[in-house]
């Protein structure tokens, strides 16, 4: 018991680096898991899907393939990243760029509320953006 108060007591030194540790965590654990997972594996098919949100917009239909697998590496091996807290920063923009076109997809077609978990996920990866990797990441081990 003593050692978790004194454990408390260090946690308001490290707020800052425990709250990145959360946000980065949680962030990249439900989006793997609930999103990226079965889209990156898959297959073409999907991917097709996928990319033909943006292909619709640019009238390039033969990038639809690519663009939907770029969404699906960015929503599985990216959010890997960000919850290592790896190149962090980078992979927060692609996988909020990523919200950013489905909750543009969601909100053209079926309504705000539609592309509600979308801009949970843009606003979480903004949040990552300017919080940074913190201390408990693969950045802050590299950079040593």
């Amino acid at each position: 018991m003593f050692y978790i108060c004194l454990k408390v007591r260090e946690l308001k030194n490290n707020f800052y680096d425990f709250t990145a540790l959360f946000v980065r965590v949680t962030t990249g654990v439900l989006m793997f898991y609930l999103h990226g997972l079965g889209k990156i594996t898959s297959g073409y098919e999907r991917w097709e899907k996928l990319g033909s949100t943006i292909t619709d917009l640019i009238g390039m239909d033969s990038l639809a393939i690519p663009l939907g697998f770029m969404a699906s590496f960015s929503e599985s091996i990216f959010a890997i990243f960000i919850l290592l807290g790896f190149y962090t920063r980078t992979s927060t923009f692609f996988l909020g760029f990523t919200m950013m076109v489905a909750f543009n997809k969601h909100l053209f077609s079926e309504g705000f509320k539609s592309g509600e978990m979308a801009l949970l996920y843009l606003i979480l990866c903004i949040i990552i953006y300017f919080l940074g990797p913190g201390k408990f990441s693969v950045d802050r081990l590299i950079k040593k």
